[in-house]
């Protein structure tokens, strides 16, 4: 595995407007570590992912996956923007499943998990397919890959997102609010599969969620974000069960109410 930090966030800025999402962030994040960002709504969370998709630049400061800079090289001795194409490979170690599934309503399952592996990667047909039918075994859904996701409920689609996440092979997931669509029933079903998978990989892993219960069991660390800034910052049972800062035990509260 790669001893260097899986990701680093160095002083990023990151405004809409007049509206500041992060503010200096700082945040190192290490290789195989499973991190879990709460906190309330706008508060910078899912940006985080956005920017480590590269669906979003910061304003000001650097982003680095593992040791390399997303969008800054090095030529002739100078720091200059990085060509299209190292973005792209940068790009390439990152996977990410939403929360709405964002699946390809006009691709069969099949394709909808094969498409990225051929015209990315480069990949044969023919090994894509072996791939995309062995993940969608492994998710469950081997009788579905020629459905169309109109076919599918809520839990085969985002099942059928993580397949697809996972056939780059990338070296670090994001997973964003990944059961806010289903019902309770199916989201402890997608839960525990993504529970396995944390266990059964050595990726990097970020989630953001509102589930209490399933940060407890999946993450080595817990982030609670305000207002653009990490607050509070520890293991689980730190964060969740003895937080120091009154902004999360009131957010935690909230969400116990809720519940």
């Amino acid at each position: 595995m790669n001893n260097k930090a899986s990701i680093e966030f160095v002083n990023i800025h990151k405004a809409y407007q007049q509206n500041v999402v992060l503010e200096n962030l700082n945040l190192t994040v290490a290789p195989g570590e499973h991190v879990v960002m709460i906190g309330p709504s706008g508060s910078g969370k899912s940006t985080i992912l956005r920017l480590l998709m590269t669906l979003e630049n910061p304003d000001s400061g650097e982003i680095l996956i593992e040791g390399e800079s997303i969008w800054r090289t090095t030529r002739d001795g100078r720091t200059v923007d990085a060509p299209a194409a190292h973005v792209r490979k940068m790009r390439s170690k990152v996977g990410m499943v939403f929360q709405h599934f964002n699946l390809f309503p006009h691709l069969r399952v099949l394709q909808n998990i094969t498409e990225a592996p051929v015209r990315v990667m480069g990949m044969s047909r023919a090994e894509a397919v072996r791939r995309a039918t062995d993940l969608l075994d492994r998710v469950g859904l081997a009788d579905k890959s020629e459905a169309w996701p109109a076919e599918l409920s809520g839990g085969q689609k985002q099942r059928v997102a993580i397949a697809r996440a996972l056939a780059l092979q990338p070296r670090i997931m994001l997973f964003d609010e990944i059961t806010s669509a289903l019902d309770p029933e199916i989201a402890g079903q997608v839960l525990h599969l993504v529970l396995e998978l944390a266990t059964q990989t050595e990726m990097t892993m970020l989630f953001v969620t509102h589930q209490m219960r399933f940060a407890r069991q999946i993450a080595d660390r817990v982030l609670f974000f305000d207002k653009g800034r990490i607050i509070e910052n520890g293991i689980p049972e730190q964060v969740l069960e003895h937080p120091q800062q009154p902004r999360t035990r009131e957010f935690l509260n909230n969400i116990l109410q809720a519940s």
